[in-house]
């Protein structure tokens, strides 16, 4: 516990109070998987894009530097990806983050045939919220469904 609190301290003196706090407050920020849709498909792949639901009950703003995930239809991993861009969520109010997947139908197998049979698919989204700061970059995870 005391290293904790002495990096908050380094981090604080090195980074600046406020843009720290901002940085710390994305720890309590409320994702929801929001939306997937289609964008596009092929005959071997198919496009889809992912909207987030970021709601910051903070009366700070916080920094979403970069967010790494694994996005699952029916259980089976379909693909991996990262959103490339910082985004900031203003306190007290909701953002939709977006991110795009290529997701090819080979690596789905029985998944995708039974999504297409029932007109139903289960999606999840496993992932790590990354903050950076001058000492490295903190981590939180997320595991997010839908419906």
């Amino acid at each position: 516990m005391k290293k904790i609190g002495i990096i908050l301290i380094l981090l604080a003196l090195s980074f600046g109070c406020t843009e720290l706090m901002k940085r710390v407050a994305v720890k309590e920020l409320e994702f929801n998987l929001k939306r997937v849709s289609l964008v596009d498909y092929d005959l071997s792949t198919m496009t889809l894009k992912i909207d987030l639901d970021a709601y910051n009950p903070n009366d700070i703003d916080a920094v979403i530097d970069r967010l790494d995930y694994s996005f699952y239809i029916n259980e089976k991993n379909a693909a991996n990806g990262t959103t490339a861009r910082k985004e900031t969520v203003k306190a007290g109010k909701e953002k939709i983050v977006s991110t795009t997947l290529r997701i090819n139908y080979l690596s789905l197998g029985v998944a995708i045939l039974e999504a297409v049979k029932d007109k139903k698919a289960d999606f999840r989204m496993e992932g790590t919220v990354f903050v950076e700061t001058p000492v490295g970059a903190i981590t939180f995870p997320i595991e997010l469904f839908y419906p």
